[in-house]
């Protein structure tokens, strides 16, 4: 059973108009630069944890663990690249960002949620 996670792309695609809206706007680039990493990752974490899920149910955990200290890494790569590289503005890079996060990363957590509830395929944790 395939779970379509609808409002996680609409949320993405909502955020990205937003963030290139305020940009058009004349208010720099700190916040398009803030809302399109977390966005991103949510959606390449999303594909591949349904992935994942499709082929192999018990590999999830492990692909989440891996993603986790992944995601966090380029965070604060990426933060310190936008901030002391690229100069952005600190207040409206965060804001951005921090929003992106929020609601990407949450929409993706109640959509796991729901994934998970669809329940392993018989057999496939090898008889536990």
């Amino acid at each position: 059973m395939a779970i379509r996670a609808t409002a996680l792309w609409w949320a993405i695609g909502v955020l990205m108009v937003i963030g290139s809206s305020v940009v058009a706007a004349g208010h720099g680039t700190g916040v398009l630069l803030g809302v399109a990493a977390p966005a991103v990752v949510a959606g390449v974490s999303w594909v591949a944890m349904t992935r994942t899920w499709s082929r192999a149910p018990e590999a999830l955990w492990p692909l989440m663990l891996k993603a986790f200290v992944a995601k966090a890494l380029f965070f604060v790569g990426y933060s310190g690249i936008v901030l002391g590289v690229m100069e952005a503005r600190a207040l409206p890079f965060v804001i951005g960002f921090a929003a992106s996060f929020l609601v990407t990363h949450l929409t993706e957590a109640l959509y796991l949620r729901r994934l998970l509830a669809t329940g392993l395929p018989a057999g496939s944790l090898g008889g536990q």
